[in-house]
């Protein structure tokens, strides 16, 4: 089972970059500290894992189309109880939805971003809401994956081109923090 003293400690070090990150950052911490299992999807609001994957330059990222949602987002998804870390449950699920094999965890495998979001309802799940931990990974592997019944398309694009082709506030905020850390990291 994965350590929420663990992750608590992870988070003490993360910043936020912005308002919305610091409410979602605290709203974390309060599921994390009242909650006995704040990882299971059988409690309608949840921890999950979110990977955003680079090229090592962080001049790409691989985003993936989510068929229910329609839209272009990072990989990501729920957190199972085989999974060691919620570090580990990002790359386990980035493997899945990409096909990449090969995840280098980069800046040390420290906590990139915090989300905290609604998912709609579907049919036999109500509303609820997702405690998106995001972590950086960079691979020099292509994506292999074909059609997933979350994952209708697998693609490359650079910062600007995410943002044409709509992402949200979130996913914009997240990759500019990626497109930093890896910028120092080679500088």
């Amino acid at each position: 089972m994965i350590s929420v003293p663990e992750l608590l400690e992870a988070l003490a070090r993360h910043e936020p970059a912005d308002a919305a990150e610091s409410s979602g950052l605290e709203r974390l911490r309060t599921l994390l500290e009242t909650r006995k299992d704040p990882f299971t999807r059988e409690l309608p609001d949840h921890v999950t894992a979110g990977a955003v994957v680079a090229r090592r330059g962080g001049e790409e990222f691989l985003l993936v189309f989510h068929r229910r949602l329609g839209r272009w987002l990072q990989p990501g998804g729920h957190v199972e109880p085989e999974d060691a870390s919620v570090l580990e449950a990002a790359r386990r699920e980035a493997r899945e939805e990409t096909g990449v094999r090969r995840l280098d965890a980069a800046d040390g495998a420290r906590v990139l971003d915090v989300d905290v979001h609604p998912v709609p309802p579907r049919r036999n799940r109500p509303a609820h809401v997702h405690y998106d931990v995001r972590y950086l990974f960079t691979t020099p592997d292509e994506p292999s994956a074909g059609a997933t019944d979350e994952v209708r398309d697998v693609r490359w694009f650079s910062y600007a081109e995410a943002r044409a082709a709509g992402a949200d506030a979130s996913l914009v905020r997240v990759l500019r923090k990626a497109r930093a850390r890896l910028s120092a990291a080679s500088g």
